[in-house]
């Protein structure tokens, strides 16, 4: 069975986005590209959001044609090329990115291709997608990514989850930048 492997940036206080969404804290440097290179080595899938593909979309496409892109940037640019992607969307869309189709019920799609032999399900964000996979207990792996820094508002991971939950950490990493990776596998 297929792993499912959320991959997040997150504040000190527990926050994924800021207020009104903003996204202006994460701190990326070449340790936190490794984590990312890392990941897409296991994954044959991403999975997004709406809101995070639409973001993806002016940005990442671009970018993986352009020949000057290089190091952890341009690497993730082309594995997001060639990747086949999920786009969880209640609102119907077409997605207009090579290897992506949109998928109206997040929850059932992952769990269909849990069953489905292949590498890992990259989960690469969407605060709603992460809280219902979360809250449908399909995720396997938790790979986060804690930024120094307390916003004191903005969406949590886990601010709609009301069970507990354990979990094991697998490893925990000190990168210079003062972003800490930590790893977590369901117990």
């Amino acid at each position: 069975m297929r792993e499912v492997v959320l991959y997040l940036q997150m504040t000190l206080d527990g926050r994924i986005e800021g207020p009104a969404g903003a996204m202006d804290w994460i701190r990326v440097d070449d340790d936190t590209w490794r984590v990312v290179g890392e990941l897409q080595e296991r994954a044959d899938t991403a999975v997004l959001g709406r809101a995070t593909y639409e973001q993806f979309l002016t940005h990442w496409p671009a970018t993986a044609t352009d020949p000057t892109a290089s190091g952890g940037a341009g690497e993730h640019a082309r594995w997001l090329e060639k990747t086949p992607k999920l786009v969880c969307s209640r609102t119907p869309h077409e997605p207009g990115w090579v290897n992506a189709r949109a998928v109206p019920e997040a929850a059932a799609a992952i769990g269909a291709l849990r069953a489905q032999p292949g590498g890992d399900v990259l989960v690469l964000g969407g605060v709603g997608l992460a809280q219902s996979l979360v809250t449908a207990g399909l995720v396997d792996e938790y790979r986060l990514l804690v930024n120094p820094v307390v916003l004191g508002r903005g969406r949590k991971l886990f601010g709609t989850f009301s069970e507990r939950m354990d979990l094991e950490l697998v490893s925990a990493e000190a990168f210079g930048s003062g972003v800490v990776s930590l790893c977590y596998r369901r117990s």
